[in-house]
């Protein structure tokens, strides 16, 4: 059986029913669904093929350049890609682009706190894998 990068997505995040109107007081006009990795590193073998996605979408979101009409974001550990204060500002920049009309998901696997705290708890998931235990070695 062949796994691409969007089934391993779903995988992660599948379960994720938050949609962008189950509160008062819209955080997005988008779907945002966010992965939590505690143990593994980026440089874990699972996330081996998908490390660049979204890479070249997030300097088009900062500099309000065209997304070429994708309608579903992916994000692989961004903050690799970010300065601190960029990574505070990531969704503000995000809901000011000109096109965030035409934006019906977005999808993040991230580490950092700075991202994490843009969203609410039913958008997001902690990912644990079976071999995370032997990250708890010092």
């Amino acid at each position: 059986m062949i796994v691409n990068c969007k089934d391993k997505i779903e995988e992660m995040l599948g379960d994720i029913n938050y949609l962008k109107d189950s509160r008062p007081g819209k955080l997005y006009p988008f779907n945002v669904r966010v992965g939590i990795v505690q143990k593994r590193p980026p440089r874990h073998d699972y996330f081996q093929y998908m490390l660049e996605m979204g890479r070249t979408n997030i300097e088009r979101i900062f500099d309000g350049i065209s997304l070429g009409g994708l309608k579903e974001l992916i994000f692989i550990f961004p903050e690799r890609w970010m300065s601190i204060a960029e990574q505070q500002r990531f969704m503000s920049v995000i809901v000011k682009h000109p096109e965030v009309n035409t934006i019906e998901r977005i999808d993040i696997i991230t580490s950092a706190p700075l991202l994490i705290s843009n969203f609410y708890s039913e958008q997001v998931r902690i990912l644990t894998w079976e071999d995370d235990k032997n990250y708890d070695k010092e």
